[in-house]
């Protein structure tokens, strides 16, 4: 497989790298702002298409699949181009919505990550189905290795994560997140009045100051 990937590197190659896995919809062109926000804030950032996805090798994708268990493949495949070509040291995972699911597998495999930011975590991929099927009457499939992961996530995760969620979120709800954060009392729960995946634009459109990024450079400076 080729992925089609953009990097967006510091003179200062020791600075953390932030990998950023989208969502199910578009490409990594969607994530263009919060490229340009964590670059700007002094991260290097890797952005990167998924197989099937954008210009990335071809893969047979079935639109009513939430997620295919080989995105994680190919984040894995990411992160070990960033550690062997420019010596990354710290590396933190960043997803949206179905990226969440790509970012926290990997999370789970990989002890060299210093640490995750998961904006509308999808917990539990089951709880989606139900949704989407209340919400359009549309069925949802999902892989063999969903139920795998759904037991990750009740286990105790080794670094603490940070967590975006909107309030008024209907798909990924942030009581969702209870029996996580019970398990895992040094991750953060950051909430917002906005729908799924509105977190990064609503806190710095309706704030003075970008308390989505204030929020991301804490977390990352705690990490260090």
């Amino acid at each position: 497989m080729n992925l089609n990937s953009w990097f967006f590197l510091q003179n200062n190659l020791s600075k953390p790298f932030i990998i950023v896995s989208n969502a199910d919809a578009g490409n990594m062109s969607n994530c263009l702002g919060q490229a340009r926000a964590f670059f700007m804030a002094g991260y290097n950032v890797v952005l990167y298409d998924y197989r099937g996805f954008g210009e990335s090798s071809d893969f047979e994708i079935n639109k009513d699949m939430m997620y295919y268990d080989e995105f994680a493949e190919d984040l894995h495949a990411v992160l070990s181009h960033v550690k062997s070509e420019y010596g990354a040291k710290t590396v933190i995972l960043y997803g949206l919505s179905m990226g969440t699911i790509v970012s926290k597998i990997v999370l789970n495999t990989d002890r060299t990550i210093k640490g995750a930011i998961l904006d509308s975590f999808v917990i539990d991929p089951n709880l989606l189905v139900n949704r989407i099927l209340q919400i359009k009457n549309k069925h949802i499939l999902l892989p063999q290795g969903a139920a795998a992961y759904v037991q990750s996530n009740k286990k105790r995760t080794l670094i603490p994560v940070l967590l975006f969620s909107g309030m008024k979120d209907m798909v990924t709800k942030t009581t969702d997140y209870s029996a996580f954060m019970r398990l895992n009392a040094k991750s953060q729960l950051v909430t917002w009045d906005c729908n799924h995946i509105e977190s990064f634009y609503k806190m710095t459109k309706d704030t003075d100051s970008d308390l989505y990024m204030a929020q991301v450079n804490k977390y990352i400076k705690g990490l260090m």
